[in-house]
């Protein structure tokens, strides 16, 4: 009886043993989605009145994003921008944080955007055009992206912390993400009105041209009139 009664616990344990394992296994098992982000620019054709009573069309430039499990910051509001923001936010170049992050997170983590819809050359979105771009994530993974305020000499747009792309259940994020935008100011170049200035990037005679302003990230705030961001600019997540 004895020697029958250990072996009845024995296989017990095993058993509960197995299950244990397979429910560990399970709990590893992270979901994955197929996520589409759409950036239109919804600004009004005629345009922007700026300084001197002129008109300017809204531009978004290229941009860049990434996918991490950290909110990985693309800058730190309050700190000096790195060469990789000062590119994105004076020209609208992201190939410079493209190189940066390759070597972190890898090339299926990150990527740029960069050719409107129907086009197959890389330009800034004009009124009426769009940015769109896929990507497949896994659960616990957050999305980071930032893109220029074209008509600038250092504006850019981008969220203050990455976003969540699945809820605490795992289920995958769809939405309008507009309001989670906010125009910052690299602090790297010298303010000019919005439109006008002849050293913004759609004005000035070459790349990093304008005058150095050795300042900080921050939000926006020079005294000139920008539109708000859910007049110009439409961006959403569509998971699949």
């Amino acid at each position: 009886m004895y020697i029958k009664s250990a072996i009845i616990i024995a296989f017990a344990a095993a058993v509960a043993f197995i299950g244990t394992g397979t429910d560990v296994l399970a709990a590893k098992v992270r979901r994955e989605a197929n996520f589409t982000v759409r950036i239109e620019n919804i600004s009004n054709a005629d345009g922007y009145e700026t300084a001197g009573g002129a008109k300017y069309p809204f531009a978004l430039s290229p941009g860049f994003f990434i996918l991490d499990t950290k909110k990985s910051g693309l800058f730190t509001a309050g700190k000096m921008a790195s060469s990789e923001l000062e590119a994105q936010a004076e020209d609208g170049n992201p190939e410079i944080f493209s190189k940066h992050w390759l070597t972190r997170v890898g090339s299926l983590n990150i990527g740029v955007f960069n050719k409107p819809e129907s086009s197959t050359m890389p330009a800034p979105i004009l009124p009426g055009q769009a940015y769109q771009f896929t990507f497949k994530a896994k659960e616990g993974m957050r999305l980071n992206l930032i893109a220029m305020f074209g008509q600038s000499n250092d504006l850019f747009y981008a969220p203050e912390t990455a976003f969540d792309l699945f809820d605490k259940n795992g289920n995958p994020f769809t939405g309008d993400v507009t309001e989670s935008f906010i125009l910052w100011d690299a602090g790297t170049e010298v303010n000019q009105a919005p439109g006008v200035g002849d050293e913004q990037a759609p004005r000035q005679k070459a790349p990093n041209t304008g005058k150095a302003e050795n300042g900080r990230v921050g939000k926006v705030a020079d005294g000139f009139v920008y539109p708000n961001t859910k007049d110009v600019l439409r961006i959403t997540i569509m998971a699949k």
